[in-house]
C-alpha cells in the first residue's frame, strides 16, 4: 500500500498540459503524445545503457529503416558470428517496436529449425502479431487464412539468425504481404540468404573500435569499465587478439575473471594456437555450412593464402578441382573472407585461427597426420625427422623462424598428397632446408612449389610439369627452368625474382606451350639476355622484367590482353613497334631504362594506357609528336630524362592529372596553356629544369592544386597565378632568381619559399585576416625581406593564429570535425614576440598550472615559437640542404605517481632546414579528442614543455642533445568556463 501511496503522491506533484493554452484538441493531444514518447525513449535510453559501442550502428541503421516512408521495407544485418547482429536487431527493436500496430522478435530461426520447433516460433509470431492467444491452440491452423489478417496490419518483424530464406517463407509465407509501413529486419551470416529474400539494404556489422571493446572486455574481466592498472597491458594484447568482436571480448573476459596474472599470461599463449571453445563453437556454424569443397577452398586460404591474391588463388583452387571460382564467392557472402580493393584475401584474425583449430582436430597429437601444415616448430619436426604422412596435402614454412634443416632425399616421397609446398623467408634471403639431391616418387600432385634460395641447379626430375600452376624460385642457384616449363600449358605463374646466381646464361623461353599464362614475372634475373623472337600468350595480363639488367631487347608481343608491363631497369634502346597492338595495356614502367633513346608514335595509340613511366631515362630526348593522343593518361612521370623540348600536344592531355618533369635541365615549356587543354590537371612538377620564364597562361590551370617550380632561373611569377583558385601548394625553394611574389590564391594553404635569396617583397601574402587559408609559410634563408615586412607577416600570421583558435572552440562546441589542427612558419627573426605568455631561455619552457590540468578538457591546443640557428659543428648540415624533424615533448608528474603512466608526450611540429642564423619557428597545434588520455586518466600535473630535433626528414632519427634552441615560448588556448557566455572576442588579445 505504501508504494502506491507514494506513486499517487507523485503523481499529484506532476504538472499537467493546459488546455486553455492549445488552439485545438488535436494540437493538446499532440503535445500530450510527444509527451509520453519522449519518456519512452528516456526509459529506452536507460535500459540501453549498459550495451557498448551500440550507438552508431543504431543511427546508422534507423537511417535506413526510413521510419516514415509507408513502403513495405526490409533490412538485412549481416555479419560473422558473435559480432553483434542480435544485439543490434534487439535494440532497435526494443526503440521502434511501438510505432507500429503488431511487433515479434523471431530469436535463433536457424536453431529453431534444426530442432523442429519452427512450427512453434511461427504460432508465437502469428499469436504476437494477431494479438490472438487462440492461435496458441491450433499448431496446424492453415498459414495463407491467417496471412490475409496480416495484409491489414502495419508489423514490425525481426528474424534473427536465419540461414535459409525457407525458414522466412515457413514463417509468414510472402515478406511483401504486410501493411504499408510494415518493417522487416533479417540477422544473417550470409549475404545469399538476404539477396534471396529481396531487402532493400543490408547493412554490414563492424566490429568494435578500440576505446568500446576496452571498454566491453573490462566489464566482463575486471566488472568495470576499465582494466586494472596492473593488467593494461595485458587487457591490449586480447583486446587486439579478439579484433572487435564482442562475444570474443565477452567469452574471453568471463573466462579470465578473478584469475591471476599468470593465468592470463598462460591463457593468452594457449589462444595464439587455438581459439577457446565458445568462440570456436560460435564461429564453426557458417564452416558447416558449406559443401566439402568450399570447406577446402577455405581451409587452404586459412593455413596458406591470406593477403594473397585472389585471382592467383582461383587459379591454384580451381586446378585442385575444388571449383573456387564459385566457392570464394559464397565465403565472401558468408563473411568468412572479404576481398580488399586490391583484390587481395583477408580474413579475420579469429576466422583464421578457427580454421586452423579444425585442421589440428585432425590429429592433435601428431602433426604428421593433418592436411595441412603452417606452424614452424611442427613443420620443422617433421622435415627434420622424415616423419611425413600421406595425410600432408601442404606445407609453409617461414624459414627465417628455424635454424638449418638437413632434408632427407625422399623427405616428399612420403607425402604422395602433397599440393602446396612453400618454403619463404620473411626476414632474410638465406635458404634453411638444405638438400643434396632427391629420390623417389616426390612431388606427384605438386600445384604450387615456392622454394626461396633452392639449392640445387635443377628442378627435381619426378616433377609434373603439366600439374604445376604456381611456380616460384627466388633467389635460387637453379641453371635449367625453361626446359622443364616450356612443355606444358597448366603454368599460371612464374616467378623468379632474383635468379642472380645463374652459373651460365639460362636457355631462351619457349612460350608455344604456355598458353594459359596470365602473369610472366622474370623480375630480377640479371643474367637474362634474351627472350623468344616472338611472345604470343593470350592470356598473358601482366609481363614483369623489372632489373633484367642485361636485356636489350624486347621480342614482339601479340597479347591482346596483357594490362601491365614492368621493364624498369632493363637495358631496352627502343621498343617493338608491336606495342601499338596491346590494347589494354595500363601501365607502362621504363624507370631507369639508360639506354632508351626513344619512344615508338604507335605508343600514342594507347586508349587504354594510364600511367606512363620514363623516370630517370637518362638518354631519352624527345617524347612522341602524337602524345596528346594518349586520351586515358593520368599521370606522366619524366624526372631526369634528356627531354629538352615538350610536344606541343601535351596540352591536349585531358585526362592527364599529374606531371612530374623534374631534373629537365633547360626544358623550354609551351608558350601558351590553352583553355581546354590540360583540362584535370592537379599535380605539376617543374622542379631543377632550369626555367628562366613561366607562361603568362599559367592561370589557365584551373583544376591545379600542387606546384613545384623549386630551383629554377625565372624572376617572376605571372600575376595570372591569381587564377588558380584550387592551388593549395606552392614549392618554390631554391629559385635564388625571383624577386618578388605577386598575389597569391586565397585557397594557397603550403607557401615553401626556402633559400630563395633575391626574394626582396612579398605583397599581399596576408591580404585579409579572413581571407587567407594559409597554414604553412616558409621564408626561411631569405635575408633580403624587408625586416618591417617580416614583422608584418609575424603578426599577421599571429592574428590567423588567434582567429583560427576561436573557429576550432566554436567548431567544438557544435562537434564538428576541424581539418586544420596544425600550422607553421619559419622565417628569419630573433625574437619571441610577447603576445606567447609562457616564455624562456634555451629549449624548455616551465609551465605553473594547477593539478587536473589536463582533466580539464577546456584546454584545446597552444601556439608555440623557438629561435633557432645551427651554428658550429651543425654548419656541415646546411651544406648538404638537410632538414630536421622538430618536435614538442609534454613533460609531466603524475599527482600519485602512478608506474604505468607515461612522463612525457612529444608532438610533430614540422620539419625546418638547417640554417646558420637565427630564424623563429612558430605556429599552432590544436589537440584532438584522445590527445593526453594517459594525462588525464592518471590526473599528472603539467612540468615543462621541452623543443628538439631529430635528423631525418620525417622519419625517427637521433636526437640532437645539444639543441641548437636558442630561445622558446608558448601561449595555451583554452575554452571560457561553462558558467560563462561564449564569445568570439574572449580568444583574441592585441598584438604588438
Amino acid at each position: 500500500m505504501q508504494s502506491w501511496r507514494n506513486a499517487l503522491t507523485e503523481a499529484a506533484d506532476l504538472s499537467g498540459f493546459d488546455s486553455r493554452v492549445y488552439r485545438t484538441e488535436s494540437a493538446l493531444i499532440e503535445e500530450i503524445v510527444n509527451a509520453i514518447l519522449k519518456r519512452v525513449d528516456d526509459t529506452f535510453q536507460s535500459e540501453n545503457e549498459d550495451l557498448v559501442g551500440v550507438r552508431l550502428p543504431m543511427k546508422e541503421i534507423e537511417s535506413l529503416l526510413r521510419t516514415g516512408s509507408t513502403n513495405v521495407y526490409k533490412l538485412g544485418i549481416w555479419g560473422i558470428g558473435g559480432i553483434g547482429k542480435t544485439t543490434i536487431a534487439g535494440a532497435i527493436f526494443s526503440k521502434i517496436s511501438r510505432h507500429f500496430a503488431g511487433s515479434f522478435f523471431a530469436r535463433n530461426v536457424r536453431e529453431a529449425e534444426e530442432t523442429g520447433r519452427l512450427g512453434d516460433l511461427r504460432q508465437q509470431l502469428l499469436s504476437a502479431l494477431l494479438n490472438d492467444g487462440n492461435v496458441m491452440n491450433f499448431p496446424n491452423i492453415d498459414l495463407n487464412f491467417q496471412s490475409k489478417k496480416l495484409t491489414r496490419k502495419q508489423v514490425l518483424i525481426v528474424f534473427d539468425d536465419v540461414n535459409h530464406p525457407r525458414q522466412i517463407k515457413d514463417l509468414v509465407g510472402r515478406l511483401d504481404l504486410f501493411a504499408s509501413g510494415s518493417r522487416i529486419i533479417i540477422t544473417t551470416r550470409d549475404r545469399q540468404v538476404l539477396a534471396n529474400c529481396g531487402v532493400d539494404e543490408v547493412y554490414q556489422m563492424k566490429e568494435l573500435v578500440h576505446d568500446d571493446a576496452l571498454r566491453l572486455f573490462s566489464r566482463h574481466a575486471f566488472g568495470g569499465d576499465h582494466p586494472h592498472e596492473s593488467h593494461t597491458e595485458l587487457a591490449c594484447k586480447i583486446i587486439k587478439y579478439a579484433r572487435g568482436v564482442p562475444l570474443a571480448l565477452e567469452v574471453l573476459g568471463r573466462y579470465l575473471y578473478g584469475k591471476r596474472r599468470e593465468v592470463w599470461e598462460n591463457a593468452i599463449s594457449k589462444w595464439e594456437t587455438a581459439p577457446p571453445k565458445g568462440i570456436q563453437d560460435a564461429l564453426k556454424i557458417s564452416y558447416d555450412g558449406l559443401d566439402d569443397k568450399e570447406q577446402n577452398v577455405f581451409l587452404d586460404i586459412a593455413c596458406f593464402f591470406i593477403d594473397d591474391d585472389r585471382d592467383t588463388v582461383t587459379k591454384f583452387l580451381d586446378d585442385c578441382e575444388f571449383f573456387a571460382t564459385s566457392g570464394i564467392e559464397v565465403l565472401v557472402d558468408k563473411h568468412l573472407i572479404t576481398i580488399s580493393v586490391r583484390n587481395k584475401i583477408k580474413m579475420h584474425d579469429l576466422l583464421r585461427a578457427m580454421g586452423r583449430e579444425i585442421v589440428r582436430q585432425e590429429s592433435t597429437n601428431d602433426p604428421g597426420k593433418r592436411s595441412r601444415l603452417w606452424h614452424h616448430k611442427e613443420v620443422y619436426k617433421i622435415l627434420s625427422e622424415n616423419r611425413g604422412t600421406e595425410a600432408i596435402e601442404g606445407i609453409s614454412l617461414d624459414m627465417s623462424k628455424v635454424k638449418d634443416i638437413n632434408l632427407h632425399p625422399n623427405v616428399f616421397a612420403k607425402m604422395p598428397n602433397l599440393r602446396i609446398l612453400k618454403f619463404y623467408s620473411s626476414m632474410d634471403e638465406e635458404n634453411k632446408c638444405k638438400v643434396s639431391h632427391f629420390q623417389g616418387s616426390e612431388f606427384t600432385e605438386v600445384r604450387y612449389l615456392h622454394w626461396h634460395g633452392y639449392p640445387l641447379k635443377s628442378l627435381p626430375s619426378n616433377i609434373h610439369p603439366e600439374k604445376l600452376v604456381l611456380l616460384e624460385m627466388p633467389y635460387s642457384n637453379i641453371e635449367q627452368l625453361f626446359d622443364i616449363v616450356q612443355n606444358h600449358g597448366k603454368l599460371y605463374q612464374i616467378i623468379t625474382a632474383a635468379f642472380n646466381f645463374f652459373s651460365k646464361t639460362p636457355t631462351p623461353l619457349s612460350t608455344q606451350h604456355l598458353n594459359k599464362l596470365a602473369i610472366l614475372n622474370l623480375s630480377g634475373c640479371g643474367n637474362l639476355q634474351s627472350l623468344p623472337d616472338r611472345i604470343h600468350l593470350e592470356l598473358l595480363k601482366e609481363l614483369n622484367l623489372s632489373g633484367c639488367s642485361k636485356l636489350k631487347r624486347l621480342p614482339e608481343i601479340s597479347s591482346g590482353n596483357i594490362e601491365t608491363m614492368h621493364l624498369d631497369g632493363t637495358a631496352l634502346q627502343e621498343l617493338p613497334s608491336s606495342i601499338e597492338c596491346l590494347s589494354k595495356l595500363s601501365r607502362l614502367d621504363l624507370a631507369d631504362c639508360k639506354s632508351l633513346k626513344s619512344l615508338p608514335s604507335g605508343l600514342c595509340k594507347l586508349k587504354s594506357l594510364d600511367v606512363l613511366n620514363i623516370d630517370g631515362c637518362s638518354n631519352l630526348q624527345r617524347l612522341p609528336e602524337e602524345l596528346g593522343y594518349l586520351e586515358a593518361l593520368d599521370s606522366l612521370h619524366a624526372v631526369g630524362t634528356a627531354i629538352r623540348e615538350l610536344p606541343p600536344s601535351i596540352v591536349h592531355l585531358k585526362s592527364v592529372r599529374a606531371i612530374y618533369f623534374g631534373r629537365n635541365r633547360g626544358l623550354s615549356l609551351p608558350i601558351t596553356f590553352s583553355v581546354d587543354g590540360l583540362q584535370n590537371l592537379r599535380d605539376l612538377n617543374l622542379n631543377d629544369c632550369g626555367i628562366t620564364e613561366l607562361p603568362e597562361s599559367l592561370g589557365l590551370l584551373s583544376l591545379v592544386t600542387e606546384l613545384h617550380l623549386e630551383g629554377n632561373n625565372f624572376e617572376r611569377i605571372p600575376e595570372s597565378i591569381i587564377q588558380l583558385s584550387n592551388l593549395e601548394r606552392l614549392f618554390i625553394r631554391y629559385c635564388e632568381r625571383l624577386q618578388s611574389l605577386p598575389k597569391l590564391p586565397c585557397n594557397l594553404i603550403w607557401l615553401d619559399a626556402h633559400h630563395c635569396t633575391a626574394l626582396e617583397s612579398l605583397p599581399g601574402l596576408f591580404p585579409s585576416s579572413n581571407e587567407s587559408y594559409l597554414r604553412t609559410l616558409y621564408l626561411s634563408d631569405n635575408f633580403k625581406l624587408d625586416p618591417n615586412d617580416l614583422g608584418g607577416i609575424v603578426k599577421g600570421a599571429l592574428q590567423k593564429i588567434q582567429l583560427l583558435a576561436t573557429a576550432r572552440l566554436k567548431e567544438a562546441r557544435e562537434k564538428i570535425s576541424y581539418p586544420w589542427l596544425q600550422g607553421r612558419g619559419f622565417l628569419p627573426w630573433n625574437e619571441i614576440p610577447k603576445w606567447f605568455s609562457f616564455q624562456s631561455v634555451g629549449s624548455c619552457v616551465t609551465l605553473e598550472m594547477p593539478p587536473g590540468f589536463f582533466n580539464n578538457e577546456r584546454v584545446f591546443g597552444l601556439a608555440f615559437s623557438v629561435i633557432l640557428r645551427f651554428s658550429g659543428k651543425f654548419r656541415f648540415f646546411c651544406i648538404s640542404k638537410k632538414k630536421f624533424n622538430m618536435y614538442c615533448e609534454y613533460i609531466v608528474r603524475p599527482k600519485d605517481n602512478h608506474q604505468h603512466c607515461s612522463t612525457s608526450q612529444r608532438t610533430l611540429l614540422g620539419v625546418v632546414d638547417c640554417v646558420v642564423y637565427d630564424h623563429l619557428f612558430f605556429g599552432y597545434y590544436f589537440f584532438d579528442n584522445k590527445e593526453f588520455n594517459d594525462f588525464r586518466k592518471y590526473n599528472c600535473i603539467p612540468v615543462a614543455v621541452r623543443f628538439y630535433f631529430q635528423e631525418g626528414y620525417l622519419q625517427e632519427g637521433n636526437e640532437f642533445l645539444d639543441c641548437p634552441v636558442k630561445k622558446c615560448g608558448i601561449r595555451l588556448f583554452h575554452a571560457p568556463d561553462s558558467r560563462e557566455s561564449f564569445s568570439c572576442d574572449r580568444l583574441l588579445t592585441p598584438i604588438d
